[in-house]
């Protein structure tokens, strides 16, 4: 077993740190796809989201220097299962926008990402022992099996599609900041508590 010193708020603080770039990206890609035709609202939504995470981010890591560093046992095993799949990810998303480019199909790779984005939050799940990794990867993994069958079909134009998907990713990633976020204040909660107690 690897040993860490850490504090408890290390690991929200990370996901909450991850979730604000993903949910900006997801942003970005959207806008870049509408092209100012929603008047850019979901931009500046997400936009306000991101700026709220960060102030959020910034709080809970000037609080976290008031609590007591902890020795934190890791998982190798489960850490060199979370390389792996991320690894997988970055491979699949390569080969899929290499095949895409091939076949002449590359206006679909913006659902095939969303769709590998949502498949590996399940052995990530299974790893880590987080069930709403299900929930988020089922999600993702819907919305992006929708913007492929609507690509195919021709359904809507492909700007639209992905649009679409990039803004309910971004969605996705604002909800599990959201989790982030709570499971932060639960620990400053209970932190506090054994202080007043003590």
């Amino acid at each position: 077993m690897n040993k860490a010193i850490k504090t408890i708020l290390d690991k929200p603080l990370g996901g909450l740190s991850l979730m604000t770039i993903l949910t900006i990206i997801w942003a970005v890609i959207g806008e870049l796809n509408l092209k100012g035709k929603d008047d850019y609202v979901f931009g500046v939504f997400f936009s306000l989201i991101a700026l709220f995470f960060s102030s959020l981010y910034l709080y809970f890591n000037r609080v976290s220097k008031a609590f007591p560093k902890i020795e934190i046992v890791e998982n190798p095993k489960k850490e060199k299962l979370y390389w792996i799949v991320f690894i997988a990810e970055g491979v699949a998303i390569l080969l899929v926008k290499n095949i895409l480019v091939n076949i002449h199909q590359d206006e679909l790779f913006i659902p095939c990402l969303a769709l590998i984005v949502g498949v590996h939050f399940f052995p990530l799940a299974k790893v880590f022992d987080r069930k709403f990794d299900y929930f988020i990867g089922s999600f993702t993994t819907l919305i992006a099996i929708i913007g492929i069958i609507l690509s195919i079909k021709k359904s809507l134009p492909q700007n639209i599609i992905n649009a679409f998907i990039c803004f309910s990713c971004g969605f996705a990633t604002t909800s599990y900041g959201l989790r982030m976020i709570s499971e932060a204040k639960k620990l400053v909660a209970e932190n506090e508590r054994e202080n007043a107690s003590r």
